[in-house]
């Protein structure tokens, strides 16, 4: 068949910060090119972060904020460019809700509709929506569903949400799940091999743990460094599990900067938590800027993961490994839910001797999650991907026609 001249696909939202958007951007660049391999990928990276787009196959685009009314046009000029020959492929994890405003579900909506206005098509990636609590934010994402080929929704919430919004037989509404369930992690080795470096060395006979913590939870919890209530119950789940049992724990980031001095990531709450604990323990923290790959690589040498990190529960419960979770969101709650796992969702207004009630009972259900977890996650993936695949057929007929 005759393929047209639009040969490109434009990716927004990956990142190589969040360990999240880069699993998925990768995932999905790396579909792509298996199915299409004539066509070109751009992602809108910022600046600082071009090797490694380009160390991944990908063309950056540059996605720094435009500082100056020059650098504003240049931007406008440079995006109705590739606006014009490209496919737009939205692979934001959560950015359309109350959290994030209506603001931004504006500016999105000018993007998505240039790119329509071309005759491209528009998709959304599994993501999470809502709520939705004012007029102006509904019709913003209302419009940008309108417009877009497919949206999808990786929680029965967020599919809920969309539903009220454009109706519950909208055919450009989809549910499926996040594509990160597919992102393959480094070998187990090399992961062992990072935490062997960072001082400790993974014994049979006892548990590890692996705790990511999310600055936005920190950023929503009283208190400051380690007096931070958030900080303070890390301190407490951690003394617990090394003194009643047993554990090693492994703190480690799952947003990463690459200067992590000048905008602090996961990392600063990581070294809090270890300040607050007795030197003695066999507690380490990971202290690296990683790839995504690695980070996966990490939790999968693990028994255990205890995250505030939506994408971390994912790249443990990909390879079988039970998780914990403080969230902040509904995503949290409705992926535990899916794994019959709710009581694993810890809350920080609880008592610290519920919530140590609560780890010691997920302990005790360790060897049973090992067996349950993984057929649950192969469903997961199966979603994932068929969310993957669905895109890119459309896409492929879009080229051929």
């Amino acid at each position: 068949m005759r393929r047209s001249k639009k040969k490109a696909i434009y990716i927004v939202a990956g990142a190589f910060t969040n360990k999240g958007p880069e699993a998925m951007l990768l995932t999905v660049a790396d579909a792509i090119r298996n199915r299409l391999p004539d066509v070109d990928i751009f992602a809108r990276i910022p600046s600082r972060y071009f090797q490694e787009t380009r160390a991944n196959g990908l063309i950056p685009v540059n996605g720094d904020p435009p500082r100056s009314a020059i650098a504003v046009l240049i931007s406008k000029i440079r995006m109705a460019r590739i606006y014009h020959k490209s496919i737009y492929l939205d692979i934001g994890g959560y950015q359309f809700g109350d959290p994030w405003g209506e603001k931004h579900a504006w500016n999105k909506l000018r993007g998505v509709k240039h790119c329509v206005r071309f005759g491209n098509q528009v998709f959304f990636m599994p993501q999470t929506w809502g709520p939705f609590s004012s007029d102006s934010i509904r019709e913003a994402v209302r419009n940008i569903i309108n417009a877009a080929t497919l949206a999808f929704a990786r929680d029965k919430t967020s599919f809920a949400e969309l539903q009220k919004l454009v109706g519950t037989d909208n055919p450009k509404v989809r549910f499926a799940h996040d594509m990160a369930w597919n992102f393959r992690g480094a070998d187990l080795p090399v992961g062992r091999q990072l935490i062997q470096d960072a001082g400790l060395s993974i014994k049979k006979d006892s548990i590890t743990v692996c705790v990511t913590p999310n600055l936005r939870v920190y950023e929503r919890s009283n208190g400051n460094e380690q007096d931070n209530t958030y900080i303070k119950t890390f301190r407490d789940i951690i003394r617990h599990l090394c003194s009643k049992h047993g554990a090693q724990v492994i703190l480690i980031g799952h947003q990463l900067y690459k200067d992590n001095s000048e905008n602090k990531d996961d990392r600063i709450l990581c070294t809090y938590v270890l300040k607050s604990l007795d030197k003695s323990l066999p507690v380490v923290h990971v202290d690296k800027f990683l790839p995504a790959a690695q980070v996966k690589s990490i939790i999968g040498n693990c028994d255990l993961a205890i995250s505030s990190r939506y994408h971390a529960l994912i790249a443990a419960l990909s390879q079988g490994v039970p998780a914990i979770a403080i969230g902040w969101a509904h995503k949290y709650d409705e992926l535990l839910a899916e794994f019959g796992l709710s009581s694993n969702l810890l809350s920080l207004s609880k008592p610290t001797e519920e919530i140590l009630k609560d780890i010691d009972a997920a302990i005790e259900r360790l060897p049973q999650l090992r067996k349950i977890i993984p057929p649950k996650a192969e469903e997961m993936k199966k979603s994932g991907q068929q969310a993957i695949n669905d895109v890119l057929s459309r896409i492929e007929d879009k080229l051929e026609d």
